[in-house]
């Protein structure tokens, strides 16, 4: 069994969840700066190289984003799993109830990958 201190459990379930939630947050920002981009090229003179470049950075970006965010939830998943084995078995510091049962498993590499997102053609 591993033993942690007191509190450290809820510190780091109430860290996990604001890490989750500023990546989603960036993620959602990510997003709203790829429409500007768009609307943005759409209705200027911009040469389609130019703006080709653009959309195809950023859909990069997105994608880096959506493959960090896959790995934080991997990496609280571990958490779950060392969770159970410790001290704070017995705590629920809010955890999604399917997570625990899911903690030890690892998803194959296909499914832990962000789809590739393809620049939107007008």
């Amino acid at each position: 069994m591993f033993n942690f201190r007191p509190g450290a459990g809820a510190i780091v379930a109430a860290d996990s969840k604001n890490a989750v939630a500023a990546v989603d947050d960036a993620l959602l920002n990510s997003v709203r700066m790829y429409a500007s981009i768009i609307e943005a090229t759409s209705s200027s003179d911009l040469p389609a190289s130019q703006s080709q470049k653009l959309l195809a950075s950023m859909t990069e970006s997105l994608n880096s984003v959506v493959k960090g965010r896959g790995e934080m939830v991997a990496t609280i998943r571990h958490l779950a799993a060392i969770k159970a084995q410790s001290n704070f078995a017995p705590e629920n510091f809010g955890c999604p109830d399917t997570w625990p049962a899911t903690a030890t498993a690892t998803p194959p590499a296909e499914t832990r990958r962000a789809p590739r997102a393809e620049p939107i053609r007008a």
